[in-house]
């Protein structure tokens, strides 16, 4: 079986990705080979691409998610079939059209998600669960950047925990912060006095999801000086407070918000969905920011 696999020999713009095609080697015992159907783009994707984080030796694969059907299974495989259909987090890359994923890491979809939202949850939902975990027993959170992928499903389980949101975006995702549960708060210059005026008492913990210095001045303003600034968005923080948060990946946290979404209990948003032939534009997309939920490939 060949797989087409997105990758980039080097560093730069989105002209950089290029399709190779590779013949896959025999199933490894305790992996699933899999057909895929969708795979999220995340932020981290295209930074990579670019440079910017140098994770991996060049030519580099992209991809941290996905759902597709199982195609091949190791003899003794009992938990699953092939065909049946699947999500979870990759092993190495998921941007291609056939892959082999960990036995561990697959969650069964459910048939009322679609392919891309199915195939854009699993890296965001694990990452919100490690947020949500690190911060431990809060009252009060703010969100900076709450209307992408991770501050999306955050700003929800928060919400669910009965924790008091307020959330930065803007101004044209305002609303959605608004639906999600949180107290939307549009960010830019004022936002430590606009955060005062709708929450006056000091946030218990703080999260940053943009990466900006202006986040991270208005955690330090607006977070109690025990409480909790923590990161994701890898940029190297301008005060020693700032604590950088890394996903710790969980199949049964995968799954409880799989379920939820399937349920209706939670949003998922997937504001646009690229060919995986286009996949150059979905990173050029990616670069320009402002996303609101998250963007997939469709295979």
């Amino acid at each position: 079986m060949q797989s087409t696999i997105l990758i980039a020999r080097e560093y730069g713009t989105p002209d950089v990705l290029e399709f190779f095609d590779q013949a896959l080697p025999e199933l490894a015992a305790g992996m699933a080979r899999i057909k895929v159907k969708a795979a999220g783009i995340n932020p981290i994707d295209a930074r990579r691409m670019t440079g910017e984080f140098r994770h991996a030796a060049l030519p580099q694969g992209f991809g941290t998610e996905f759902a597709g059907v199982i195609v091949d299974l190791p003899a003794g495989a009992s938990h699953w079939a092939t065909g049946d259909e699947v999500l979870g987090s990759g092993a190495g890359f998921t941007h291609a059209t056939v892959i082999d994923v960990p036995l561990s890491n697959l969650v069964a979809r459910p048939a009322n998600i679609d392919w891309p939202v199915a195939g854009s949850l699993a890296g965001v939902a694990q990452t919100a669960m490690t947020i949500l975990d690190e911060i431990g027993d809060v009252r009060s959170l703010l969100i900076h950047g709450g209307s992408g992928g991770v501050g999306s499903i955050t700003i929800q389980i928060a919400r669910a925990r009965g924790i008091e949101v307020v959330a930065t975006a803007s101004a044209r995702n305002l609303g959605y912060l608004a639906e999600l549960g949180a107290t939307p708060v549009e960010y830019g210059p004022g936002l430590v006095a606009r955060l005062e005026a709708v929450h006056p008492a000091l946030f218990d913990a703080s999260l940053d999801m943009s990466g900006t210095e202006e986040a991270t001045q208005a955690s330090l303003a607006r977070v109690r000086p025990d409480g909790l600034i923590g990161s994701i968005a890898g940029t190297p923080p301008s005060s020693e407070r700032v604590q950088a948060l890394w996903t710790k990946r969980s199949p049964a946290k995968l799954k409880a918000v799989v379920d939820g979404v399937a349920a209706g209990r939670f949003r998922w948003e997937v504001s646009k969905t690229f060919p995986f032939s286009d996949a150059a534009d979905a990173y050029g997309a990616i670069l320009g920011g402002h996303t609101r939920g998250k963007s997939a490939l469709v295979f």
